[in-house]
């Protein structure tokens, strides 16, 4: 009797689990869009009588997983990618417009130079030791009072300090100023600045600086080695502005003048045309640096909200064809409109080896002679065959470098051919070498 209940036990088990494989099977049918079961739900088959027993409730639907919580419906009824981020294209991301503002300033809107002399103290001994420090130093004493007859200026330095006052500056406010060493200190670190005048061209105090030197250079030296990392003589300190410097100027006779920071006749025309488009008639260029803007009538007490305007506008600058080698890093900068005409260029391959084989020579033994080294240093230079290459027409920027890439040219080289392609006249672009 037990095994007959264990055996409809197990049935009874196995029965259920069937129906609830059913039931799951429906309702994943119905959420992804599969035809489902009729409706009812499924049908549990007789057990002993033959009779169908009553239809089962339907299991409720499951919330799917939210696949970008930042997004909650972007991963409902979407690709399996429409949810994540995806990067811009290039050329969705490249817009060759700028804002007039960030390539032109206003005529008068400037900044003004100022510098002084002062001392720097409590270095840790890496102060000057010469006559000027000696002598800023007993000259500081004598203003506080004091007379030093010999002054120990391990822990001093006298500096030179330089900065700009941006436009429209007012008293009171601070900017930063650049320290420099100006005798044989070491280093500048850890050193406080003395109050310091700080003058214009025209001999007038506008700042002054004082307080604590904050560089990122330092080094460290000893009996046979030294190290330095970035430049320790070079420092930022702060200074505050005494004196206002008045800016004018920049309304003229009712109009502005807008200075390009790199000078094109297109540039200025389109900038103009931009101008007229929005304020007609009110904008002329004058030159290939200048745009002459009249005020409307309506900004007349608003120059503010004006140059605002303007300065927000979108232009298409020109960029000119030009390559630019600075010699001293080697370094080569191609623009983008740089073309070459059809040329055909040899390069070649030399290399110098050198071999140092010191040889000793000992004297014979009655002699009485020393013995001594002496060099011997051989040199070989050997010169492969030169490599012919043909530059077709019409290169752009990405096939000269592709091209340049794969001959392998190194930028000493490539400024020599730069040069020669000038002088040749296959060049299209204005070379410039710094």
């Amino acid at each position: 009797m037990s095994k007959r209940l264990n055996r409809r036990s197990i049935f009874g088990i196995i029965a259920a689990m069937l129906v609830m494989s059913t039931v799951g099977l429906t309702t994943g049918a119905s959420a992804q869009g599969l035809p489902a079961l009729p409706p009812g739900g499924a049908q549990q088959p007789g057990i002993g009588q033959g009779q169908p027993a009553a239809p089962l409730p339907a299991a409720p639907l499951q919330t799917p997983a939210v696949a970008n919580p930042l997004n909650p419906l972007a991963g409902i009824g979407a690709e399996p990618n429409a949810g994540l981020p995806t990067l811009p294209s290039v050329q969705s991301r490249f817009d060759p417009t700028v804002r007039i503002k960030d390539i032109t300033f206003m005529e008068g809107d400037r900044v003004n130079h100022v510098s002084g002399e002062g001392l720097v103290l409590g270095l840790s001994g890496t102060g000057g030791k010469s006559l000027q420090t000696r002598q800023m130093a007993t000259n500081f004493y004598l203003r506080k009072g004091m007379r030093v007859s010999k002054v120990d200026t391990q822990n001093m330095s006298a500096v030179l300090v330089s900065g700009k006052i941006p436009a429209f500056a007012r008293k009171g406010e601070t900017i930063l100023v650049t320290v420099s060493v100006a005798d044989d200190a070491s280093s500048l670190r850890g050193g406080t600045l003395n109050q310091t005048a700080l003058r214009g061209i025209d001999d007038e105090i506008y700042a002054i600086a004082q307080g604590p030197i904050i560089g990122g250079g330092i080094s460290a030296q000893g009996n046979a080695a030294s190290v330095q990392v970035n430049h320790p003589t070079v420092g930022v300190c702060e200074a505050i502005v005494e004196r206002e410097i008045p800016c004018t100027n920049i309304v003229n006779q009712g109009r502005l003048r807008i200075v390009l920071r790199n000078k094109s006749y297109s540039t200025a025309t389109e900038i103009t045309n931009v101008l007229n488009r929005t304020f007609p008639g009110y904008a002329r260029a004058t030159d290939s640096g200048t745009v002459d803007v009249y005020i409307p009538p309506a900004f007349r007490d608003s120059v503010t909200q004006f140059v605002s305007i303007i300065g927000n506008l979108r232009v298409t600058p020109d960029t000119p064809a030009r390559v630019v080698i600075n010699q001293k890093t080697g370094s080569v900068v191609f623009g983008h409109h740089v073309k070459i005409a059809p040329v055909l260029f040899a390069s070649e391959n030399i290399v110098i080896a050198t071999n140092e084989t010191p040889v000793v020579s000992q004297p014979n033994p009655l002699a009485g002679g020393d013995t001594t080294v002496l060099p011997r240093t051989g040199i070989e230079l050997f010169e492969s065959g030169g490599r012919y290459n043909v530059l077709p027409a019409g290169m752009t920027v990405g096939d000269l470098a592709t091209a340049l890439n794969t001959l392998a040219v190194s930028p000493t080289t490539l400024i020599n051919i730069m040069t020669s392609l000038r002088n040749h006249g296959a060049l299209k672009a204005e070379l410039v070498i710094e």
